[in-house]
């Protein structure tokens, strides 16, 4: 690293906090009164209790709890409210499947660059391992033909890998981008069955990860735009830890 470098800087819950509830407040008019209606009920019944024990040590443990639930259930409707605008934000967006993919903590990884692109802008197709092997994820109205086009090419790199493809929009047999992670996590028991130890391991991913990156793509960088804020909410931060 260069002397001048200066290492990015973290940026810190409050931070975070602030970051969704601007980009959530002008596409939901119910957010503010919510934000503040959800702790004067929650405390309100803390001390109610509190009242009706009539004990000045419940009272005071009662309240206790009572802010630390009202403030968790802030960041949660926080949470949600704000995956709910920016799904709403990447609806019809070329990409926009590709960032709800790419916020699945755990059992997937998607690559940026596509494995396929229509030339008139018309189809795209992501690439992504997990436990429940590969899937293709394509948009666009040529985003079958796309499909079609290139599905033989993981399976034969990753002989014996299922290749499930999912196509994200409105339209019959497609996935509406608010429930494409829901999509992926279920390839997992389609192909495997239920089981932790079903599906493919750490090690089994990465290797496959590494044969399909290696067999190369269309090369060409993810739209710009799909995400809306530049940066996710980090759920993690959100709380505090």
């Amino acid at each position: 690293m260069a002397k001048n470098e200066q290492p990015e800087k973290k940026q810190r819950w409050y931070h975070l906090i602030a970051q969704a509830y601007k980009f959530t407040k002008p596409q939901d008019s119910m957010l503010l009164p919510a934000l503040i209606l959800i702790p004067v009920v929650i405390i309100g019944a803390a001390v109610v209790t509190g009242l009706v024990v009539d004990s000045t040590i419940v009272m005071v443990y009662a309240i206790i709890l009572g802010v630390l639930l009202a403030v968790l259930a802030d960041l949660f409707f926080l949470t949600r409210r704000f995956e709910k605008a920016a799904f709403a934000r990447m609806e019809g967006q070329m990409g926009g499947s590709l960032y709800v993919a790419q916020s699945i903590r755990r059992g997937w990884q998607f690559e940026e660059n596509p494995i396929a692109v229509d030339q008139r802008g018309q189809g795209i197709v992501f690439y992504g391992v997990g436990v429940g092997g590969i899937v293709l994820l394509a948009e666009g109205p040529a985003a079958r033909k796309q499909v079609d086009k290139v599905k033989a090419r993981p399976a034969k790199v990753a002989s014996g890998v299922k290749v499930t493809p999912i196509y994200a929009g409105d339209g019959e047999g497609q996935v509406a981008i608010k429930d494409i992670s829901k999509a992926i996590r279920g390839v997992k028991k389609q192909t495997y069955g239920r089981g932790l130890t079903k599906g493919l391991n750490k090690d089994e991913q990465a290797a496959v990860h590494a044969r399909l990156k290696a067999m190369g793509g269309a090369q060409l960088p993810m739209p710009k735009g799909v995400d809306p804020m530049r940066a996710r909410a980090d759920r993690k931060g959100m709380r505090g830890r």
